[in-house]
């Protein structure tokens, strides 16, 4: 059924390979939130991005798939020594076969940016009210309010 008509489908695609940024060893990637463009088509190495699933490591080559990002770190390997990481809320990532990998993050910061006396007294905060929460909306929102403290402080611990 569907995957029949996905694969006839795309033999009617024309080659994008000469639009993309990768090479054999390299990645083309792309990297946004609604307001900003972080990367627009930069080689990379390997990108390690927070899945629902867990952390997966997309280097050049990687299967085709979507994925559903969750709070987390995405770090970012331009070389294997000069990395760059952010911290985001949540979102997608497309990896495509012309070896693209694209994140839409619904927020991102870079973990330079982060007070770390801020995301502990975050931290303790959302604990406390997660403890104390009486219905279920309020212990939902309180535990993501510790998965994304949690996350900012992973990130911080990578510095």
């Amino acid at each position: 059924g569907m995957f029949r008509a996905t694969r006839i489908l795309r033999r009617a695609l024309l080659s994008e390979s000469s639009q993309s940024a990768a090479t054999a060893s390299s990645m083309a990637f792309r990297f946004n939130t609604p307001t900003t463009t972080i990367f627009a088509d930069k080689p990379l190495k390997m990108v390690i991005i927070p899945t629902v699933t867990g952390d997966i490591g997309v280097l050049s080559g990687h299967v085709p798939t979507i994925a559903e990002l969750k709070p987390g770190v995405v770090s970012i390997y331009e070389t294997d020594t000069d990395v760059s990481r952010y911290v985001i809320s949540g979102g997608f990532a497309h990896i495509t076969e012309d070896n693209t990998t694209s994140i839409s993050a619904v927020e991102a910061v870079p973990i330079d940016d982060l007070d770390p006396a801020a995301v502990e007294s975050g931290l303790t905060k959302y604990e406390a009210e997660m403890a104390s929460a009486k219905t279920d909306e309020d212990k939902a929102m309180a535990e993501i309010g510790v998965e994304v403290h949690k996350a900012m402080q992973y990130a911080l611990s990578l510095k």
